[in-house]
């Protein structure tokens, strides 16, 4: 059941139980939650840029030293305060290093066996990485990167939205109309009026045949053409009911076409959030024990009544909005760290809940009952500050995924950042006492002024050499005895020893080592020793990783369906192929209805690595001078790989020139035909007189082969490469004569180079049975114009073509 929205529902029964579990659960853990919502706060202070904050009881929230809303302080210790910012460097650090890229997925057919859930898996591909496309998947990860590191548990939100910007789609379009017609009685399908008809003729054919008439010609020819009993008995189609032929006209209501209506499509949104937004239950090991889950945010009110009109005079329209059962202490968490301790106008806070089944149970038996039945799945119910705004059946699982942590016992975890805040605590501290100590210390010089005359000596320009009298002393008393200087503090050598250690703690502590970030690491001298350091820093974030890509995994598990259940149409990708041309892609709508069996991960264990690291693994795989891997380096589908990790733009790949030919060739071969060749009355007649059977038309490619300039091998190599490609393999079902075009283009490249090593082989032989006879040798060029008429002659060679 969904609740209409543009009706105000504040006396609607259900949207009543509902705000009772809604507010059961909600001010469930009130205390244990706000001391977690003041330690996500100081994080993101720090993150910010703000790690001189302080906690003020009486605001409830954080206060910046030597800060009022806006101004900088002018006090004497906010002189001193010049913070550097250790705390999001070495997260930041980790966010890179997990970042390089994101996992990618693979979907597993349900049956290897069944054709149609292979064809689902492979076009389940083609899902995922459209669904990377349309949520920027790159900036998710960086976000819940972001997440983890300040907030610690990562909530994804997927679900569906329906927009024009998306494109559109025509859906036919019925109107009810009521007729007069034929119905079944047992099942009330309208039935076929003419056949109705026809049976009740052929009925009164049989009960009168007195003095037939030429009217009755017709009839006699349907008796003696089929037996009138089985034309008697109308079957419904529907419900196989036997239908008497004298039924009697109704009132029908039937559907009839009209026309067809745009509608917008609909893509798969995905969000990241933390718990500053999302309310789990603390006691909750894995994401089946929570109950609920409840997810807030602020916005100004005139996004909620553009959604919900009937609350038009109910949302306050100014001010700080903080009635009902919103908290304001999680409304000032939530706050843009900008505000600096002012208040947003104009803003309502969104509370989305979605309650499990189980959660009902906290009513009334009764209520419990009637809930359970209408919603069997859960229920999503949605309030704008206190005011019930909309309900309807939605299960929690369909639309968020937790992370799971596997080093902590519960499902809410410490976010990275903590073990960071001391570190830049006391980075803050040696970095004042030091500006301090330094600006200090310069010694003050005491002087008696019955010996120095100060309103003279203003007045003298220092000089070097310079002599200056002084006044007269007493003759046992030494001028220096008229002269103190203060001893002011120094600053000790073990401070800088202090601060070293300190960052390597925070290194530590963190698993942001100097090798992630390219600084120096004790030991490391020499290329192997740092890639061995950097190894093994990697190998510090491995946890982090594994429970990232398997929350990636379970995410991507429930969105792929979701993609296809949502399809209305065939969907056409623009992908770029290796040799950079734009190729359509389709997803088939036909090819979604088998099973998807599992999402599995590519590299799942193993952090990804930089480009950098793959040229080292390359040049070591070069090193090995093994044939088989130096001709899987030099193949074409790999060179342009190769020549991506050597990043030199003047690195010319041997062949490059050949294959953008060829690929250029392939795209006017497929949307071209093959040429038919008749056969000329010479082939008639040789066909004929050999088989007994007239020659058969050849067929040659719309684009010929150059036998001169062509590189035969390479370009037959494209070919083959094309042809067992996602794009050969889909041509060759919907497009059968753009691949056979370049089946024959290729067919031809093989024969020139099969005729080229015959040359060669036959040279050979005959440069060593006479070795000094050169004029025997056969000429290259009347050998290639003599394998270029006989490929044009024999037109498809050797190779069948079905």
């Amino acid at each position: 059941m969904t609740q209409n929205p543009n009706k105000y529902i504040e006396n609607d029964q259900i949207a009543i139980d509902l705000k009772v579990v809604a507010d059961e659960f909600y001010k469930e853990d009130i205390e244990t939650r706000e001391i977690q919502v003041r330690y996500w706060k100081r994080l993101k202070y720090y993150w910010n840029n703000f790690s001189q904050i302080y906690w003020s009881d009486s605001d409830n929230g954080y206060r910046i030293f030597g800060h009022d809303s806006f101004s900088i302080g002018t006090d004497d210790q906010a002189y001193y305060d010049k913070p550097v910012n250790v705390f999001k460097a070495f997260l930041e650090t980790i966010i890179a290093a997990l970042s390089v890229q994101i996992p990618a997925v693979n979907c597993v057919p349900d049956d290897a066996d069944d054709a149609l859930d292979i064809s689902t898996a492979k076009a389940g591909n083609l899902i995922s990485s459209q669904i990377y496309k349309h949520n920027n998947a790159i900036l998710l990860w960086l976000q819940a990167l972001y997440v983890y590191c300040t907030e610690g548990l990562i909530a994804m939100y997927t679900y569906t939205h329906e927009s024009e910007e998306y494109g559109t789609y025509k859906e036919k379009k019925y109107k009810r109309e009521e007729v007069d017609g034929y119905a079944c009685p047992n099942c009330g399908i309208e039935l076929d009026e003419d056949l109705l008809m026809q049976a009740k003729l052929i009925k009164q054919s049989q009960e009168d045949q007195f003095d037939p008439n030429d009217n009755d010609s017709e009839l006699d020819y349907l008796n003696e053409s089929e037996p009138i009993n089985e034309i008697e008995q109308i079957v419904c189609p529907q419900c196989s009911t036997a239908i008497d032929p004298n039924l009697e006209k109704s009132n029908l209501i039937i559907n009839r076409f009209d026309g067809f209506t745009t509608k917008p499509k609909s893509r798969i949104c995905m969000e990241v959030y933390g718990g500053l937004y999302v309310k789990v239950p603390l006691y909750a090991k894995k994401q089946s024990d929570m109950p609920y889950l409840i997810f807030s945010y602020e916005t100004h009110y005139v996004n909620p009544l553009q959604e919900y009109p009937a609350l038009r005079d109910k949302l306050p329209q100014g001010g700080w909005s903080n009635q009902g059962m919103n908290d304001p202490y999680e409304q000032y968490a939530r706050l843009n760290i900008q505000y600096r301790g002012t208040y947003p106008s104009n803003t309502v806070t969104v509370k989305e809940c979605w309650l499990r089944p189980s959660s009902f149970n906290i009513l009334p038996a009764e209520k419990c009952d009637e809930l359970k039945k209408k919603y069997p799945n859960g229920a999503k119910v949605v309030f704008v500050n206190d005011i019930c705004a909309h309900y309807c059946a939605e299960s929690l699982d369909d639309h968020w995924t937790l992370t799971h942590n596997p080093l902590s016992d519960y499902l809410s975890h410490e976010p990275l950042g903590e073990v960071l805040t001391n570190i830049q605590d006391i980075v803050n501290d040696l970095i004042s006492l030091t500006l301090q100590t330094i600006e200090h210390g310069i010694e003050q010089t005491w002087a008696d002024p019955s010996v120095v005359n100060f309103d003279q000596y203003s007045q003298l320009e220092a000089t070097p050499g310079t002599i200056t009298p002084t006044k007269q002393v007493a003759n046992n008393k030494n001028i220096s005895q008229s002269f103190h200087s203060t001893k002011t503090a120094s600053l000790s050598p073990e401070v800088f020893n202090f601060y070293r250690i300190i960052n390597e703690l925070g290194q530590f502590v963190s698993g942001a080592l100097p090798s992630l970030f390219g600084g120096s690491q004790p030991g490391s001298e020499t290329a192997s020793e740092y890639a061995m350091a950097k190894g093994m820093a990697l190998q510090r974030l491995q946890t982090p990783w594994k429970m990232l890509t398997i929350w990636w995994k379970i995410t991507f598990s429930k969105v792929i369906p979701q993609y296809m259940k949502m399809m209305v149409e065939d969907e056409r990708i623009v992908q770029k192929d290796d040799q950079g041309n734009f190729i359509n892609v389709f997803i088939r709508k036909a090819e979604t209805q088998g099973k998807i069996g599992d999402i599995e991960l590519e590299a799942a264990d193993q952090l990804p690595i930089t480009d950098d690291q793959q040229k080292d693994v390359i040049m070591q795989l070069m090193q090995l001078n093994n044939m088989e891997i130096m001709n899987a380096l030099i193949a074409p589908e790999n060179l342009p790989y190769i020549r991506k990790i050597v990043r030199i733009p003047q690195f010319k790949l041997p062949g490059e020139d050949d294959r953008t030919k060829q690929y250029e060739e392939i795209t006017e071969l497929v949307n071209t035909q093959p040429i038919v060749m008749p056969p000329d009355e010479m082939q008639q007649l040789e066909s004929v007189m050999a088989t007994g059977q007239p020659a058969q038309p050849a067929e040659l490619p719309s684009v010929e082969i150059d036998m001169i300039v062509d590189n035969h091998k390479i370009e037959a190599d494209i070919c083959r490469s094309w042809l067992i490609s996602d794009a050969g393999r889909l041509a060759k079902i919907e497009n059968p004569e753009g691949y056979k075009n370049v089946l024959l283009h290729m067919q031809q490249h093989v024969n020139a180079l099969n005729e080229q090593m015959a040359m060669q082989q036959a040279s050979q032989t005959m440069m060593n049975d006479n070795p000094n006879d050169k004029q025997k040798t056969p000429s290259p060029k009347g050998n290639a114009k003599k394998g270029s008429e006989k490929i044009e002659r024999e037109g498809n060679g050797n190779f069948p073509i079905s």
